[in-house]
């Protein structure tokens, strides 16, 4: 009996051993390309894990592609198990030191440009200026305490303001913070200009239910990293070389698609 019981003991390790992966130690946490990108116009983070996925397959990378939509979450994952890849707002370099950790290897281009612009918006009948929007509620994707600061720069203390005088509600997207100014949820929204004219082109009467106060300076677009130490210099140079291809190069044009993504730049190139 007692011999029966302990082989059945260890078939039920080896079992658990079998069909519960690991998910600690170098060789998994580096099996990851991780996504946070709020201000994107593709929101369809399925559909985008379905085709990155896709390619980082059949460009021959063993590695497994997880978009967020909540930056707690993102957050919490990169300090838990830090990945192979990251894509990020630039802003999350100069948070928490990141910047010794993540190292940049690739910069989206957009209609020539690798900044965007975002506009504060307000109802179209609003009688809020700039100079009264201190302790208004503003809906906006979300930002950690760096990327607070760079909005601070672009745009709030251009018009005498600090994010610290405001107070925030978080959406998921671009969308759902015009759509909470639509429905006099807040009395204003902070969104990409870019958002804005994609949003008014699929609804156009919501152009007309909003007015613009002010536009931001050109804010850096997110940026591809790795992390130093847990990629191998090859796969750094390989997902480069992929990449550079562009849409040209096949495998990863479906997704520079999706992300409106014209091609890339190696940072400090000439």
């Amino acid at each position: 009996m007692r011999r029966r019981c302990m082989l059945m003991a260890a078939l039920l390790t080896l079992l658990l051993q079998v069909c519960v992966p690991l998910r600690s130690g170098s060789a998994t946490s580096a099996s990851y390309f991780l996504y946070f990108n709020p201000d994107s116009i593709h929101n369809n983070l399925s559909g985008l894990k379905e085709a990155m996925d896709s390619f980082l397959s059949a460009s021959g990378f063993a590695v497994t592609f997880q978009p967020f939509a909540r930056f707690q979450d993102f957050d919490r994952e990169v300090r838990n198990e830090p990945p192979a890849f990251l894509f990020l707002p630039e802003w999350y370099l100069h948070q928490d030191g990141n910047d010794k950790r993540f190292k940049p290897f690739l910069i989206p281009v957009r209609q020539g440009a690798i900044t965007y612009r975002k506009v504060l918006l307000v109802a179209a009948d609003s009688t809020l200026t700039t100079d009264k929007l201190a302790a208004t509620t503003i809906a906006m994707t979300p930002v950690g305490q760096a990327g607070l600061a760079v909005l601070d720069d672009a745009i709030f203390k251009r018009i005498g303001l600090r994010g610290k005088e405001l107070n925030f509600i978080t959406t998921a997207k671009d969308s759902d913070a015009l759509f909470a100014l639509a429905l006099r949820q807040v009395k204003a929204a902070l969104v990409s200009q870019d958002n804005l004219e994609h949003v008014g082109n699929i609804n156009p009467r919501i152009l007309k239910t909003v007015k613009t106060l002010a536009v931001s300076d050109p804010i850096p677009l997110p940026v591809l990293c790795y992390v130093d130490g847990a990629v191998p210099a090859g796969e750094i140079d390989k997902m480069r070389k992929v990449l550079l291809a562009g849409k040209e190069g096949g495998k990863a044009a479906r997704v520079m698609e999706m992300l409106q993504i014209d091609t890339w730049r190696i940072p400090n190139a000439e």
